[in-house]
């Protein structure tokens, strides 16, 4: 059974090291800046190192901790689903650095035994010798071989909707046959993503892209539809996952102006027309 409340009481998982350069441009062009950069130049801040600049989503992927999955905790991992990820911005992320990432759980819903339960992580990620931070990060894990330990539904987290108008603006980003080849580098090493005998065994025809790669493609199309292309405009951003994406698939992301810099997104595989990204939330400086 799972045991929650030790997982809520579970010391933080600090996790550092230097993140140089390199791992920059690697994530970027895991989520599709290589080819951006060739169709325009601009974008060549995101691959080159005498003007790097670190996409904001690249806080996901920094200090990745393990440490709920220790047996002692119970967590059956192979009823894990990843279903939302959330991202607050409080200052542009570097390039390069020694970063510092403390990973704890901060909730856990229980929807009973059938459903299954709900566990959300969170991630501070700052510089060390700083206690400012430059991003938090919030993860929604779907248990759903882990429900029915005692605990409350009460609180748990709802996907929004958009409103019922048509979207102010839609950004169309085609992502690329060997995305998740790339993206794998950042360290989400799943065969899934790489491997077709493996993702045939899972039900899949063909490996499927990294959630967190379509995550970061999404941003890319948000920080083009309602930043202007200036991804240090992006404060807050997150969705839920609803269908997993292929490598090669179209996305359109529909963007709708909430106001007073509030934008609400969804995003769709256009060839397949399924809806792959739901509930978008993204608070964006005037």
């Amino acid at each position: 059974m799972l045991a929650a409340d030790d997982l809520l009481a579970m010391p933080a998982d600090v996790i550092s090291g230097d993140w140089p350069k390199r791992d920059t441009i690697i994530y970027n062009l895991g989520i599709g800046y290589g080819p951006a950069a060739i169709a325009d130049p601009d974008k060549l801040r995101f691959v080159l190192e005498d003007r790097l600049a670190a996409f904001p989503t690249m806080a996901t992927v920094i200090g990745m901790s393990m440490a709920i999955f220790e047996p002692n905790y119970g967590l059956d991992y192979t009823g894990v689903l990843h279903g939302e990820e959330w991202i607050t911005l409080h200052r542009p992320m570097p390039a390069e650095g020694r970063l510092v990432a403390a990973n704890t759980v901060e909730n856990i819903w229980d929807r009973g035994a059938e459903k299954g339960a709900i566990l959300q992580t969170r991630k501070v990620v700052t510089l060390e010798g700083e206690d400012d931070p430059i991003a938090e990060t919030r993860t929604v894990l779907i248990l759903r071989k882990n429900g029915g330990f005692g605990g409350s539904e009460d609180g748990a987290p709802r996907v929004s909707k958009p409103p019922e108008r048509e979207p102010d603006t839609s950004v169309v980003i085609a992502t690329q046959p060997d995305q998740a080849l790339i993206y794998r580098l950042s360290g989400d090493l799943n065969p899934l993503h790489a491997d077709p005998v493996v993702a045939r065994k899972a039900g899949f025809p063909a490996p499927i892209l990294h959630g967190m790669g379509t995550y970061g493609v999404v941003a890319r199309a948000v920080v083009d539809g309602a930043c202007d292309g200036d991804e240090s405009r992006l404060t807050s951003y997150g969705m839920r996952f609803s269908s997993p994406v292929y490598p090669g698939e179209t996305l359109r992301t529909d963007i709708w102006d909430l106001g007073n810099g509030e934008f609400g997104f969804q995003a769709t595989a256009t060839e397949r027309d399924v809806l792959v990204a739901a509930g978008g939330r993204a608070t964006v400086k005037a």
